[in-house]
């Protein structure tokens, strides 16, 4: 099985909400091993405009645009990552 993508925006210079997903993403990522694959933006890229983002940080799960303008509580975000597949 492919590792779920978890694409994560954060704001330059980083903001509290940005520092904590971070945290976040790296404990769960930790946890989840392979299963998930974490690539993180940092400032308004290309891919920022392209899925039209007004915000950040901001996560993407897959293909869905899961949390914007805030950090996710653990339970949340395990939540997105199962209805994306996550064992």
């Amino acid at each position: 099985m492919d590792p779920i993508t978890v694409e994560v925006f954060l704001s330059v210079p980083a903001c509290s909400g940005g520092v904590a997903v971070r945290r976040l993403l790296e404990s769960v990522s930790a946890e989840c091993g392979e299963q998930i694959d974490v690539v993180y933006h940092e400032g308004r890229d290309d891919r920022y405009e392209e899925l039209r983002l007004s915000s950040a940080p901001a996560i993407i799960v897959g293909d869905l645009v899961r949390f914007i303008g805030l950090c996710p509580t653990r339970e949340g975000l395990i939540s997105a990552l199962r209805e994306a597949g996550l064992r």
